[in-house]
C-alpha cells in the first residue's frame, strides 16, 4: 500500500492523481471480475471480454507512463471502458439481469474527475446513449420478453438465478469497493496536496517577512511590528549600520561579505531577550531593533555588549581584521510618532560615524 501511495503521490497534478487512481484500482477490478468470470463458468466470451478490458488498461498505462501523453490517456480510458469494454461485458455477462449496471454506473462516474469540461459533456452524452441502448437491447432478448417481432438470437448470456444471485452480490462487493478505494486513495491525495499547498502558503509568509540573507525580519516586518504593538515606556530603539562595509565588502569580495552580515545576524539575534523585541535588516547593512528594558543604562549595555563581541570576532580571511558597527539609541516613550522616533535614532547612528564609529550614541 505504502508503494501504491508512493506511486500516486509523485504525480503532478491532483488530476493525475486521481488518473493513476482509476488506473491501478482499475487493474484490480479486471483481476477480480476475472476470477468471478471463470467462478460462474460464463460463456468463453465473457472471459474474451475480461482479458480485453485488461489489455485496454495497459494500453492506457503505456500510453500515459511510458509515451507521457496525459490527455490523450484520459481520453483512451474513458471511451474505452465506457463506449466498448462495459457494452461488451454487459452482453457477455448477462446484461441487466445482471450486476453490469452497476459497472455503467462507475464508468460514468470516472468521467468527472478524468475529463474537464466540453470533453466531459460529450463523453458523457455518448456514454449514456450506449449505455440506454445496450439496456434496450438486453430487455428485447431477455427470457420470456413480450417483443414477437424480435428475432430471439443468443446474442445475450442468460444466467440462472443462482448465477444472477451470485453476480449480484459480486458486482456490488466489486463496484462499491471500486468506488470507495478510488475516493479513498484520491481523498488521500488531495490532502496531501492540501498539506504541501498549506506548507507552501506558510513558507511564502515567512519569505515576505524574512530577510533570505540573515534570517533576520524585514524592513516591511519591521514596520507591521510597530503597527501591531503597543509601544510603552519600556521599549527602546536602536538603528545600526556596519562601519566601513562597503570597502571590506570590496576588498575581500560579496561572499565575505555575506558572511560578516550573517555573523552580526546570529550575535544581534543572541541579545534578543523577549518575544515583544525584534531585530530586522532595514536595508543593506543598516539594521533597526525595539528592545524592552527598566532603564536607558540597561538598554545600552545590551547593545554594547553586543558591539564589543562583533568586534573581537576573527575573520579567516585575516586574523587582525576587526569589524566594528555603530548604533543611535532613543527611548521610544520621548516620541510622538515612530517617523520622529527613527529621524532621532537616525542622528544619533551618524553622530557616533562622526566621532569615530565603533560605539553607541545615546540622546
Amino acid at each position: 500500500m505504502k508503494k501504491l501511495l508512493s506511486f500516486i503521490n509523485k504525480q503532478k497534478t491532483l488530476e493525475d492523481k486521481y488518473f493513476s487512481v482509476v488506473i491501478l484500482v482499475g487493474v484490480v477490478l479486471v483481476i477480480s471480475s476475472a476470477i468471478i468470470t471463470y467462478a460462474e463458468k460464463l460463456s468463453p466470451e465473457a472471459n474474451i471480454a475480461t482479458l480485453a478490458s485488461g489489455l485496454m488498461l495497459a494500453a492506457v498505462f503505456f500510453v500515459a507512463y511510458r509515451l507521457e501523453k496525459m490527455d490523450l490517456a484520459r481520453l483512451m480510458l474513458c471511451y474505452i471502458l465506457n463506449c466498448f469494454v462495459i457494452p461488451l461485458a454487459f452482453f457477455f455477462c448477462g446484461g441487466i439481469d445482471s450486476g453490469m449496471p452497476l459497472y455503467m454506473i462507475a464508468g460514468v462516474f470516472l468521467l468527472i474527475p478524468v475529463l474537464k469540461g466540453l470533453r466531459r459533456i460529450i463523453c458523457l452524452i455518448i456514454s449514456f446513449f450506449i449505455d440506454i441502448i445496450c439496456i434496450i437491447v438486453s430487455y428485447y432478448y431477455m427470457p420470456g420478453a413480450r417483443v414477437s417481432s424480435v428475432p430471439k438470437k443468443d446474442i445475450l448470456t442468460h444466467l440462472t438465478l443462482e448465477a444472477r444471485f451470485i453476480d449480484m452480490i459480486c458486482s456490488l462487493i466489486l463496484i462499491g469497493t471500486y468506488l470507495i478505494l478510488t475516493t479513498a486513495l484520491i481523498m488521500n491525495a488531495y490532502q496531501k496536496e492540501k498539506e504541501a499547498r498549506e506548507a507552501l502558503l506558510v513558507k511564502l509568509d515567512g519569505l515576505s517577512k524574512i530577510d533570505e540573507l540573515t534570517g533576520l525580519y524585514n524592513r516591511r516586518e519591521f514596520f507591521n511590528y510597530i503597527d501591531k504593538t503597543t509601544l510603552d515606556d519600556r521599549y527602546y530603539m536602536i538603528m545600526i549600520d556596519l562601519d566601513h562595509f562597503k570597502d571590506k565588502n570590496d576588498t575581500y569580495g560579496h561572499a565575505f561579505g555575506d558572511d560578516v552580515l550573517k555573523v552580526f545576524a546570529d550575535i544581534m539575534r543572541a541579545t534578543i531577550k523577549d518575544e515583544d523585541e525584534i531585530i530586522s535588516r532595514f536595508g543593506g547593512e543598516e539594521f533597526m531593533m525595539i528592545i524592552k528594558a527598566d532603564s536607558k543604562d540597561t538598554a545600552f549595555k545590551r547593545i554594547d555588549d553586543a558591539r564589543k563581541a562583533f568586534e573581537d570576532k576573527k575573520w579567516d580571511v585575516d586574523n587582525d581584521l576587526r569589524i566594528t558597527f555603530s548604533a543611535g539609541l532613543i527611548h521610544l516613550k520621548d516620541f510622538d510618532n515612530i517617523t520622529d522616533a527613527i529621524s532621532a535614532a537616525d542622528r544619533l547612528l551618524y553622530l557616533a560615524k562622526d566621532n569615530g564609529r565603533n560605539m553607541v550614541k545615546t540622546a
